[in-house]
């Protein structure tokens, strides 16, 4: 394959101030569609200014010990156990569920309890119990 060359084309300018690349030098334009940059008014500077949004945001409190302890307490009356899901503990009805059908026992692997597979196998040669 042999590269031929385009013709080169010399376009002089339409006006002696637009550069190069302005749409009216490329299309040889006699009244280009904007004034050269040089000739446009500038937009006076303005300060840069802090966003409204991102004002400085406060420090939230510490709590305390006894007030994290309360805020991680299930929400059953009278329970002081700590929350595992949804506000409850273990104990009533917080963490999942095993996902086979018609069984409440919580999910340990794989969302199932031991009893349907969510137990790991003991790695010991000979051995059926789970780990």
């Amino acid at each position: 394959m042999v590269f031929h060359p385009a013709p080169a084309f010399h376009h002089t300018p339409s006006t002696p101030g637009s550069p190069k690349l302005s749409l009216s030098f490329i299309l040889g334009d006699s009244h280009p569609l904007t004034p050269p940059v040089a000739s446009r008014p500038r937009a006076p500077k303005l300060e840069p200014t802090q966003h409204p949004v991102a004002k400085e945001r406060k420090r939230k409190r510490k709590m305390t010990p006894a007030e994290k302890r309360a805020a991680r307490q299930c929400c059953v009356e009278g329970c002081t156990n700590y929350t595992i899901d949804r506000g409850l503990c273990f104990r009533h009805g917080g963490g999942k569920s095993c996902s086979m059908p018609g069984c409440t026992a919580s999910a340990k692997h794989r969302g199932l309890c031991w009893k349907h597979g969510g137990s790991t196998l003991c790695t010991v040669e000979g051995c059926t119990r789970g780990a």
